[in-house]
């Protein structure tokens, strides 16, 4: 760690990748734009490194000088970081969503329409009629379950 600071322990570290993997995750899926990236990974920057700031210990280990600590710098050093990585997904982001579009100009719809909407503004949907024969029409398809009304 360039603060000179220690390692926290890999359990605690690997709970909190589990718990920014999830945010990603739950982030994924839809067109985002550049300042919903950049807030994101601003946040995201922010827990993990304060974190890690709890987890580990911003003292040198015996014999081993500690780098400078320039709160400044640092701040700069994640807001820069964060702002490059936004631009490249945003970017990525782009891309993906214009190889998906042309991607569905070539492939069938996953699910059939149901419903069409005509020129005249109408909406129409494919029914066909269900016709229960006279005899049957007091007739429930699921009879209720249980025993009997008057058992007792």
């Amino acid at each position: 760690m360039s603060s000179g600071g220690s390692l926290p322990d890999p359990g605690t570290t690997a709970l909190i990748t589990v718990l920014l993997s999830g945010a990603g995750v739950a982030l994924a899926g839809r067109r985002r734009g550049l300042p919903s990236i950049v807030g994101a990974l601003g946040v995201a920057q922010l827990a993990l490194h304060v974190f890690l700031q709890l987890a580990g210990s911003h003292q040198g280990t015996p014999g081993h000088l500690a780098a400078p600590f320039d709160p400044l710098g640092m701040s700069a050093g994640h807001a820069l970081a964060a702002l490059l990585t936004a631009v490249l997904l945003a970017r990525a982001e782009h891309a993906l969503f214009v190889v998906a579009r042309v991607l569905g100009l070539f492939l069938p719809p996953s699910q059939p329409r149901l419903l069409t909407v005509t020129k005249s503004g109408t909406v129409r949907m494919p029914a066909r009629p269900v016709r229960i024969p006279p005899h049957q029409a007091h007739l429930r398809r699921h009879p209720l379950r249980g025993p009997p009304a008057h058992s007792w």
